[in-house]
């Protein structure tokens, strides 16, 4: 059996096949659509992966998106008592991330997509605009 080694910015190659990654984006995504509860935090989750696999490219290893997805669970999870290196918006870009993600991914209404990520509709929809235009996030 041969894998395409095609695969489109989804993640998902033309014979169908899912990576393990672009399988829990997905299930983050649907869950932060879906859930009557931390929408943010679901798509922080996807944009956590997300991020880390244009950065990783760690298409296919199952090991990867294990690591991946303990990591961003962890992170996003903690609440740190006294301010981290991090930036103060940092977990605010990577729901942003999910929520383009989210609404490329779905086809999904970004009225509804930015309500439930906490964004402004302004925001979401500039940052569509990017990903169009094909301008790094």
């Amino acid at each position: 059996m041969t894998r395409d080694v095609d695969a489109t910015a989804d993640g998902v190659g033309a014979d169908g096949d899912a990576d393990a990654l672009a399988a829990v984006v997905d299930s983050a995504l649907e869950r932060a659509l879906l859930d009557e509860t931390d929408s943010r935090r679901y798509f922080a989750l996807a944009g956590a992966i997300v991020r880390a696999r244009e950065d990783a490219d760690a298409a296919s290893d199952p090991l990867a998106a294990a690591l991946v997805c303990t990591a961003a669970v962890s992170a996003l999870e903690s609440v740190p008592p006294e301010p981290t290196w991090s930036p103060p918006d940092a977990r605010t870009e990577l729901v942003a991330a999910g929520a383009v993600r989210a609404t490329r991914r779905f086809d999904a209404d970004p009225d509804r997509v930015a309500a439930r990520a906490g964004l402004p509709l302004s925001d979401l929809r500039a940052r569509l605009e990017k990903e169009r235009r094909g301008d790094q996030l």
